[in-house]
């Protein structure tokens, strides 16, 4: 059971992750700005859970859950306790075949936090000026 939910738990982490780098773009484009709205709302709660776990563990609230799940998968068969390792890093190692450094992936976060941020403004910005007109 526990190699289930860890492996659910690094599925749903590696799909939020994508959801919001690959939305990203819908906070410049005024083609469709409901769902705009919706991916903003999403791109914030995101970013809200994220940076709050971050303060209070270190780390990622999934990467912790994740990591818990493979810990007790590793005892109940009795072999070693997975990697302490981000689940980013895994997830590099995994896809591309690279490690990079905790540093590194802080600060391509923060970018993407900060353009998350501009992208939401400017998206506000213009539902309101939509509301406005109508």
């Amino acid at each position: 059971m526990w190699p289930t939910v860890g492996a659910v738990v690094d599925l749903a982490h590696a799909t939020l992750m994508a959801l919001w780098v690959v939305g990203l773009p819908l906070l410049f484009v005024r083609r469709w700005p409901r769902i705009s709205q919706v991916y903003a709302l999403f791109a914030i709660a995101y970013i809200l859970v994220n940076q709050v776990s971050y303060y209070l563990l270190g780390e990622c609230i999934l990467t912790t859950l994740s990591r818990a799940a493979w810990e007790r998968a590793a005892i109940a068969i009795g072999a070693h306790s997975p990697t302490r390792e981000w689940f980013t890093v895994r997830l590099a190692q995994a896809v591309f075949g690279l490690s990079p450094s905790h540093r590194s992936i802080k600060l391509m976060s923060e970018a993407l936090i900060f353009i998350t941020a501009v992208g939401t403004a400017i998206s506000l910005r213009r539902a309101r000026s939509t509301a406005r007109a109508q």
